[in-house]
């Protein structure tokens, strides 16, 4: 297809392409901290029982003022850490424990009971969350760990279908009602007024961001030329980590909950403004064969990057005498069973998704050990967004120049190596620790760029929302799977780390059963890729191949 000759005769480095990418790196800014929202909105403070000094618990009726220090004494057990207990209190107060000369560890005979008039909070870093706000804690405190549950899997149902339906209705459909859907949903999410409901909303809120995630990358590359692909893939990126960084720094700044996520809905009514004016896919639009469609869409690229004469002289006559061969094949719209019924594409899938869930699995695992950064969530939070940075800059250089299959290889690799060495470190050797854990996280954060530009080049443009959409659930699964592992430690404390470091280097095995791609053209047809296949099983001349890119470029 000669698509990418007629979207350079309109423009495919302009200012129109420009523009997209600003628009793409800020919803990546706007949509990335969505997934760890909830690290500050859902964080448990500290907290103890709520004493009640009244003649119902008290053997001494009084009118003493007591310090905080002083009432917590009498009320409140000592923890074996030496610290107030969270979920139990003094049956009777212990009048006794103000003579300085009593101690009040070790004391096992005494009568404790629940919080039965609630927990008091400490409101010095966070002054409310949903666990405050709810009271999500001691025995309720798995209802946090289900929110996150609930949240997840959004995006495990939405991915797929989300996928299914841009490749069928288009992108920019989505993308517009999922940026509204999201902007209304968090604001009401702000707002909910229990539990329930706070749960659906965050379900909901995750299934347009797995939506928004899918198909603004796609929509992007596919009104770009091939020069632009890695330097957007590297932005987005980019802009993802600068994202999750910057939560820790506004979450420092807002603390509380009900403002922290507002904060984060409230942008998407702009970005839904921003796609309103953002053109259909054209690639698309030729694809499925609405050719007068895409030549109005070219020619509004064309207007806006300042080419008005080329505008009004591109016609459909023009689309479909460089396109008839692929206009007359196309029309029809691809179905699921496409991918499993065709061996080609059923393989790319399976082995491109092993090698996803093998680096997802291992680095959910690798973000549970980050207390090694330290305790203060909000430092944490911006390191990990800051470790991504220059890894994921060095990929820009990398995509260029190195092939896609030792490449991948080597990032599995270098994972699950970072996380099996660690496990023969000793804590006290916590420098020593903490450089293995960077370059751990930095082989990860590598791995999502280089990633989603193979995936993308593996996949014909009439699947592409669908495979990537695939490819999501399937790292959705992961960190839902890497998350259950912990419970592993039971039977071996350094069980669920070696897991975790085994399975990326295993997964390096996959990567011989997938095409290589550095170089090749973004193919959009199944038939496309069957020709590809054919042209690199046989033995030919440089020139051959270059004469067959030349034909079947798009």
């Amino acid at each position: 297809m000669d698509f990418d000759e007629i979207l350079h005769h309109v423009d495919d480095s302009g200012r129109f392409q420009i523009c997209m990418i600003i628009l793409l790196n800020i919803l990546a800014l706007a949509s990335s901290p969505h997934d760890f929202l909830e690290n500050f909105t859902a964080a448990i403070p500290a907290h103890h029982c709520s004493v009640n000094l009244d003649n119902s618990r008290s053997e001494i009726s009084t009118d003493i003022n007591l310090t905080t220090e002083a009432l917590m004494k009498v009320s409140i057990p000592m923890g074996p850490n030496q610290k107030p207990e969270q979920c139990r209190r003094f049956r009777y107060t212990q009048w006794q424990f103000l003579d300085s000369n009593i101690s009040t560890s070790n004391i096992t005979e005494l009568e404790t009971e629940p919080c039965l008039d609630g927990w008091t909070y400490d409101h010095s870093v966070f002054t409310s969350t949903i666990v405050t706000e709810w009271d999500l804690v001691c025995d309720f405190q798995s209802f946090k760990y289900y929110a996150q549950a609930t949240s997840l899997a959004g995006h495990l149902v939405a991915g797929p279908l989300s996928g299914i339906f841009s490749d069928r209705f288009g992108r920019k459909p989505l993308l517009m009602y999922c940026s509204l859907a999201y902007g209304v949903l968090g604001t009401f999410c702000a707002f909910a007024p229990n539990f329930s409901v706070y749960c659906v909303l965050r379900f909901l809120l995750s299934a347009s961001t797995s939506t928004i995630m899918i198909n603004s990358l796609i929509l992007v590359l596919e009104e770009a030329s091939a020069q632009w692909y890695t330097t957007i893939i590297v932005l987005s990126g980019l802009f993802s980590s600068i994202g999750q960084g910057a939560l820790g720094g506004l979450a420092y700044v807002i603390s509380d909950w009900h403002l922290l996520q507002l904060a984060y809905a409230l942008p998407f009514f702009i970005i839904f403004i921003l796609f309103c004016w953002v053109p259909e896919s054209a690639r698309w639009l030729i694809i499925t064969g609405k050719t007068d469609q895409a030549w109005k869409e070219l020619q509004r690229i064309a207007s806006f990057s300042g080419k008005k004469d080329i505008a009004q002289n591109l016609t459909t006559e023009d689309l479909r005498s460089k396109l008839k061969e692929d206009v007359n094949s196309t029309g029809k719209h691809l179905r699921i069973k496409d991918i499993i019924i065709n061996p080609m594409i059923r393989k790319i899938v399976i082995w491109n998704s092993s090698l996803i869930f093998a680096e997802l699995f291992s680095f959910v695992g690798l973000l549970l050990d980050v207390q090694m950064l330290g305790k203060n969530i909000f430092l944490t939070q911006i390191l990990l967004g800051v470790i991504d940075m220059p890894s994921k800059s060095l990929t820009y250089f990398t995509l260029r120049n190195v092939k896609r299959r030792p490449l991948i290889a080597f990032l599995l690799f270098t994972t699950g190596s970072c996380i099996t060495i660690n496990i023969f470190i000793s804590e006290e050797m916590y420098v020593l620790r903490l450089i293995i854990f960077i370059l751990g996280k930095g082989s990860f954060a590598a791995f999502t760029c280089v990633s989603t530009a193979y995936s993308n080049e593996l996949s014909p443009v009439a699947l592409r929302s669908t495979l990537n959409a695939i490819y999501l659930a399937v790292a959705r699964s992961a960190a839902v799977l890497s998350a259950l592992t912990l419970a592993t430690r039971k039977y071996f404390v350094h069980l669920p780390m070696i897991l975790y470091g085994v399975l990326p280097i295993v997964a390096t095995v996959s990567i011989f059963f997938l095409p290589e791609t550095f170089n090749l053209p973004f193919t959009d047809t199944i038939k496309d890729m069957e020709k590809r296949k054919r042209l690199m099983s046989k033995n030919i001349s440089k020139k051959e191949g270059q004469d067959f890119l030349e034909t079947t470029e798009c």
